[in-house]
């Protein structure tokens, strides 16, 4: 029988399944994946030289179960909230539990 500490990825991945945001997540040059992950939409202001601009914000946490591999800036990933917008995973870390990807999401252009 397996211990609770042992079982730990596998419920924060079941929680993130229930709760989670469906993403479409395109490794290059291979199938889409559809993992749910948490997706954190949010403001920030940027400067553009003469002024500022309201630039928008996101952050995807998605589990190491559902995306074994570090994300890549040349993979791809659409969110439902904006359909329509290919981003591409940006400055991709491990959250502090070491069980999730997180990573910002930026515009392919």
């Amino acid at each position: 029988m397996s211990d609770l500490e042992s079982l730990t990825p596998e419920m924060f991945a079941t929680v993130a399944n229930i709760t989670g945001e469906r993403i479409t997540y395109i490794p290059q040059g291979q199938a889409a994946l559809l993992p749910k992950a948490h997706v954190t939409y949010g403001d920030e202001i940027v400067d553009i030289g003469a002024g500022q601009a309201v630039q928008q914000d996101i952050v995807v946490s998605v589990s190491k179960l559902a995306l074994p591999w570090m994300p890549r800036s040349a993979d791809r990933v659409r969110v439902g909230q904006l359909p329509g917008v290919t981003f591409y995973p940006a400055t991709p870390r491990e959250d502090s539990s070491g069980r999730d990807w997180v990573f910002d999401l930026k515009v392919v252009r």
